[in-house]
């Protein structure tokens, strides 16, 4: 019995896979922990919430066994260096690996694409359903353990979780499908315009959470953390959903770093003791990645709409030219026509040339004129006509016998609103000269 070989390279990279995105779990984990300093059970950020959230979007469902155990040992290893009771970290590992893979597992059930409206619908369902069902599991736990406060560890680790997840998941669905090509693309003039819009969020993000020039020559300062909102928006719309994430995170690493050094309006705040400066910039965090994600998610459905119309239309003009036909639509009160199909191969002329209802008749036979005019004008029954056969004069001396196909349109008031129809080219006969009997 022959048997099949193991392709090692296959093996190499099934290995490899779960490993790399442990590692980015363990790195994140620390980066979090640096920028939350002590570790607490409610952490200002957990970006491994995104690094979760990413992997398992982009595996596949029966690979998901290696991967999980990679998360939850680099949670384990995170919490040794916090010298923390491994137990105990055992149990966290699985709420947060856990039950982030049940959500993902029920919403990946349905079409999930990775761009558009669905994509930011389906985040939405994994982020604010993974961070709740997780915070509340770790809330009752540690309320019970350790009598910590209930509610606010349910607000802050859910705040936590769903912030991290919005941060990080954009930017790597969104890479993951990065595809380089030789042509197309961003235009030079809108790569310029959003690299200088993304220069604007690091520095004006610089501006809102560190300099004093904001105090010193506007004499504002909580408010210029709406500056960086708005070129986050200019960057998504110019270089579209990778680069607004791409700023969503830069501004967040900058918050999170300054917040971190007690520097920046939120940190502020808690020396005024007016409010929850860590709430505060988690929602201010979330607000900017959900308006990045939102114009990414309508910007991307306006350009599938605009591709699916273009292959349209190019299928319709294909099939026209192919079967010798034209469509048109006149427009009765400016005398203009507007033609689908290739004009130029069965007219002869440019589009511009027969643009208008005079310039059409032009082109019609003299003893044909006044009867296609009659036809299209004053004939005001929207019923169903028989079609006219006609005769085309086209350059160089050519006579074309056409079969004209077209209905009117009347509005409420029986006034002639559009004529519409196809024209089918049946024949050419050569020569300048034609019986006119």
């Amino acid at each position: 019995m022959n048997q099949q070989r193991r392709d090692p390279s296959s093996s190499l990279a099934g290995f490899a896979a779960p490993l790399v995105w442990a590692l980015c779990y363990f790195g994140f984990g620390y980066l979090s922990h640096a920028l939350n300093g002590s570790f607490v059970a409610t952490g200002y950020l957990w970006l491994p919430a995104g690094i979760a959230v990413s992997a398992l979007l982009l595996t596949r469902t029966v690979r998901w066994g290696p991967l999980l155990l990679g998360f939850f040992a680099a949670q384990l290893l995170l919490g040794w260096l916090e010298q923390r009771e491994l137990w105990r970290m055992a149990l966290l590992s699985l709420n947060e690996v856990g039950v982030t893979a049940v959500v993902v597992w029920l919403v990946r059930r349905a079409p999930f694409p990775m761009q558009g409206l669905y994509f930011l619908r389906g985040l939405l369902m994994i982020g604010v359903g993974a961070s709740v069902v997780s915070g509340l599991t770790g809330a009752i736990w540690f309320n019970l353990a350790q009598d910590a406060p209930f509610w606010p560890t349910l607000r802050v680790w859910s705040s936590s979780d769903l912030v991290g997840i919005l941060i990080v998941v954009p930017v790597i669905a969104g890479w993951s499908q990065f595809r380089a090509t030789r042509s197309g693309g961003i235009a030079r003039t809108e790569f310029i315009l959003g690299l200088l819009a993304f220069a604007g969020v690091l520095v004006t993000s610089y501006v809102a959470f560190d300099s004093e020039i904001d105090r010193v020559v506007f004499d504002i300062n909580f408010s210029t953390t709406y500056l960086p909102l708005f070129f986050i928006a200019l960057v998504t719309l110019l270089w579209g959903g990778r680069g607004g994430s791409l700023s969503v995170a830069a501004l967040a690493l900058i918050a999170f770093i300054y917040n971190s050094l007690g520097k920046g309006p939120f940190a502020e705040l808690v020396q005024l003791h007016s409010s929850n400066a860590l709430l505060e910039l988690q929602v201010y965090l979330a607000v900017a990645a959900l308006l990045s994600l939102l114009i990414s998610a309508l910007k991307s459905t306006r350009e599938e709409a605009h591709e699916a119309a273009d292959q349209w239309k190019n299928e319709v003009e294909l099939a026209l030219s192919i079967s010798g036909q034209l469509v048109f639509s006149i427009d009765p009160d400016h005398r203009t026509v507007a033609w689908n199909g290739d004009v130029q191969g069965l007219l002869g002329v440019p589009h511009d040339k027969v643009a208008t209802l005079d310039q059409v008749l032009a082109h019609v036979h003299p003893m044909d004129q006044e009867r296609l005019r009659q036809r299209w004008l004053d004939d005001t029954s929207d019923d169903v006509r028989e079609a006219m056969h006609f005769r085309l004069q086209l350059p160089p001396g050519q006579v074309s016998m056409v079969t004209d196909m077209s209905r009117s349109l009347l509005d409420p008031d029986d006034k002639l609103t559009i004529v519409a129809g196809a024209w089918h080219f049946n024949a050419v006969e050569a020569g300048a000269t034609r019986s006119e009997a």
